[in-house]
């Protein structure tokens, strides 16, 4: 949701400022329909695996793979709108964790810290594929989802360093891609 808020912010202020709609749709990028159909697609992926019947292991192994794919098309664009690097890095740096430990790791502290008792927490993460609790075992705890959000209910969650990097990144390139025809 975090992600959707910063692109429609982005947009207002770009539209506000002089940017204009033909300008953002003017934007020719490198594997546009991969961006298309991805950025969505990992947002629902769990519920998707979850009623196609995979395992756990195979639904992380294709969500590694489609972010994969993703970060490589955003660093592939990177050239031309140097932004879409911040986008990459973000979602290279969850791969990072993930493939690490298997899943994402979440702070049940920052998780408490926005609602929800610790107990609620852990048995939402054990029941989750994608997810896990961030524990002495973690890897690389710094890229884990650390950061809680707070906000409405609707809004809150616990984001990581690279959730960070990929809605700045996603949301400077439409700022600046409605507003001219090249960076």
């Amino acid at each position: 949701m975090i992600l959707l808020e910063v692109l429609v912010a982005a947009l207002v202020l770009s539209l506000v400022t002089g940017g204009t709609l033909s300008r953002l749709k003017s934007e020719q990028l490198r594997g546009e329909s991969l961006l298309l159909v991805l950025l969505p697609l990992q947002v629902v992926w769990p519920a998707v695996s979850r009623r196609l019947g995979l395992g756990c292991g195979l639904s992380m192994i294709v969500w590694l793979l489609m972010m994969g794919v993703l970060a490589f098309v955003l660093f592939f664009n990177a050239p031309r709108r140097w932004m879409l690097a911040f986008a990459g890095l973000g979602i290279a740096m969850n791969v990072l964790v993930i493939g690490f430990n298997g899943a994402m790791p979440v702070s049940v502290r920052a998780a408490s810290e926005i609602g929800g008792t610790r107990s609620e927490i852990h048995a939402s993460l054990d029941s989750a594929c994608l997810h896990e609790a961030l524990d002495e075992d973690t890897r690389l705890p710094f890229l884990a989802d650390v950061i809680a959000v707070p906000g409405p209910t609707w809004q809150r969650g616990v984001v990581s360093l690279g959730d960070s990097l990929l809605v700045l990144g996603l949301g400077a390139w439409v700022f600046a891609a409605s507003r001219s025809r090249s960076a």
